[in-house]
Parts: structure tokens; C-alpha cells; sequence
């Protein structure tokens, strides 16, 4: 199987994978024939009936559910409607003259046009995000990495939030980052999951501190995480 589908499987059951997508690979495409999507890979990996509850950018790495089965698909959707699964997130913006600032939790209404996320004051869906933890980014002047925690998962919610308050993904052109590149790619991670299997009775919490793909990160802030999904969900919503 590893010829076919090269990409970390961190959970498995019947029903279904957890896999970490890497950046730049897209999670699903309208017109797949070559395969190269997430989805697809694990479709030609020996899961034909593989479906997506939930996607990220392909600018974004980290946890991907995917479900096997149709109840498990079914039962996936109904959590996420619920708002049971928790997600934390790493980015890397542009850096604040005063550290700290955005620690907190932020609402907005979201509306999208042509693929394109805005900040609206009427109508839209309404999004959550809460900024936990900030440090400043190793090797990346005038850059910090920020620990999130995701509430809502509206499209492009994170690169659009951040951009709205004036500090959006280094890097990431299409919203206001700065001109993207290979000295700068933007850095979005989806770097913990708790979430309850299909037929599990208890949820589980996927994490990984030593992550040898994650571009380097204060330890504090990487601690920051690990104890952030530790903490029951009353207390992290």
C-alpha cells in the first residue's frame, strides 16, 4: 500500500482514516482522472467508497478524516452539524508590535463570493475562532505562530478571520500576506483533532508534538497545544 498511498495514516478503523495531508495537495477536485487529490489516492488505495465530512485548503497540512462507509459518513456529518468535533490549528502570520494582542476569541460573518471569503457586518454565517497561544516564529523575522482553536469550520474561515484583524498568513497572497513563494509559503496547520469514531464509545484526541513535517516551533507553543487538547471540551469551547 505504500506505493499508492504514500501519505501518514494516523487512525484507522473499519470504518474510517485519519491521514495527514501534506501542504500543496489538494484535498478533493471536481475532475480528478490522474488521482491526485487526498481523496482519490485513498479511492486507488484500496477504499473506493472513501468520502470526505470535512476538507481542508491545500495550502493547509495536517488531520484529514475520511469516512469508509456510508453510515460512517452519515454519523461523521451529524457531529460536525452538533459541533462535537474540537480542531486546533498552527498558523504563522505577520507579527504584532504588541505580542499577545490577538490572544482571545473572535467572531465574524462570513460570506463567500467566487471562492473568496469576506468579513461581512449583515447576512453571511457566523464563525468562531479563538487565538490561544502566540510565539514568536523560529527562522522567520516579523513572523509569529499563533495556536487556534476552531469552533466553526467556514471556508477559508482562518485565512479570512485573521486577515479582517490586520495579521493574515504571512505569505498568503490572496488574502493580504504578502507575496507567496518558496522563501515564504504560508504555514497553516491542522495540528489536533478530538473526535468519536464511528461505533466508538469515547472520542479521541490526535495529536503530535514531535510532527517531523511541522516547520520549527517554540516548544512552549507546541506544549501550548498538547495542553489545550487535553482539557475536557467544556473547558476548550
Amino acid at each position: 500500500m505504500p506505493h499508492v498511498f504514500p501519505i501518514p495514516v494516523s487512525l484507522q478503523t473499519p470504518h474510517e482514516l485519519v491521514v495527514v495531508k501534506p501542504a500543496g495537495l489538494a484535498t478533493e477536485l471536481t475532475t480528478d482522472p490522474r488521482g491526485v487529490s487526498l481523496i482519490e489516492r485513498v479511492r486507488r488505495g484500496g477504499h473506493p467508497g472513501a468520502r470526505l465530512p470535512h476538507r481542508l485548503d491545500r495550502l493547509t497540512r495536517g488531520f484529514v478524516v475520511v469516512a469508509l462507509s456510508d453510515q460512517s459518513i452519515a454519523f461523521h456529518n451529524a457531529e460536525i452539524r452538533a459541533g462535537r468535533w474540537a480542531k486546533w490549528y498552527l498558523a504563522r502570520v505577520l507579527a504584532s508590535d504588541d505580542p499577545g494582542m490577538l490572544i482571545g476569541s473572535h467572531r465574524v460573518h462570513l460570506r463567500v463570493h467566487r471562492g473568496h471569503a469576506s468579513v461581512v457586518r449583515a447576512g453571511g454565517k457566523p464563525a468562531r475562532l479563538d487565538v490561544l497561544a502566540e510565539a514568536a516564529a523560529p527562522e522567520r523575522p516579523g513572523q509569529a505562530h499563533l495556536l487556534i482553536r476552531l469552533h466553526t469550520g467556514r471556508f477559508h474561515q482562518i485565512r479570512a478571520t485573521l486577515a479582517h484583524l490586520g495579521f493574515p498568513l504571512a505569505g498568503d497572497d490572496r488574502y493580504g500576506g504578502q507575496t507567496s513563494g518558496h522563501a515564504n509559503p504560508p504555514y497553516l496547520e491542522h495540528a489536533a483533532l478530538r473526535f468519536r469514531p464511528y461505533s466508538a464509545l469515547d472520542s479521541v484526541t490526535l495529536v503530535r508534538p514531535e510532527d517531523p513535517d511541522r516547520e520549527p516551533i517554540e516548544p512552549h507553543l507546541v506544549a501550548a497545544l498538547v495542553r489545550a487538547t487535553e482539557r475536557p471540551d467544556e473547558e476548550s469551547r
